[in-house]
């Protein structure tokens, strides 16, 4: 999205808020260099589309976390499963972990994956005779939980953004790693 889109995107918004329309020409400039650094990266006919949504949705003027979340449900929507549906597939890995291959292991959800981490920590869950199945289920479904949640912060965020806190985590890993 480009500078003259976002002036359209925002002069829809005046139009249907007069909290906005009423701003003063400092405050509207300020809202269009914000509104660009922090949507520019998305495209205009999607943004259009989740201003509308919110717009229909709420009588408040949108927050851009608001514009981003539903640009982000609008490509994909929310069909996430329960943590019991995927507590399901991680016990049936659980299973099936002491024989599965990696293109199996591969093959499941990504974030089920992330709770084992890789092949070798579910083959240890599956052979260790130790542990309690209760309590791993209700790890499992604090974990499920916190991995979800995360992954659609993540997707709010501006690829641009996503990029520097990435460079920035990996900055401090190389950091620790020197101390």
């Amino acid at each position: 999205m480009n500078k003259t889109e976002t002036i359209q995107v925002i002069t829809l918004l005046a139009g249907n808020y007069d909290s906005i329309a009423n701003k003063d020409k400092n405050q509207k400039q300020l809202m269009i260099a914000t509104w660009l650094e922090c949507l520019g990266d998305l495209d205009y006919q999607l943004v259009l589309q989740a201003v509308k949504k919110t717009i229909i949705e709420s009588p408040y003027p949108p927050t851009i976390h608001e514009i981003r979340k539903n640009a982000v449900e609008i490509i994909n929507p929310t069909t996430q499963r329960t943590g019991i549906e995927a507590w399901e597939e991680a016990y049936k890995m659980i299973c099936n972990g002491s024989y599965m291959t990696q293109e199996e292991f591969d093959s499941h959800s990504p974030e089920v994956k992330k709770f084992f981490g890789n092949k070798e920590q579910l083959k240890a869950y599956s052979t260790n005779t130790d542990f309690n199945m209760d309590v791993v289920r209700s790890n499992f479904l604090k974990q499920y939980d916190v991995l979800v949640n995360r992954e659609k912060q993540q997707k709010l965020l501006p690829e641009k953004m996503q990029n520097m806190i990435g460079n920035l985590a990996n900055k401090m890993d190389v950091k620790m790693l020197e101390e």
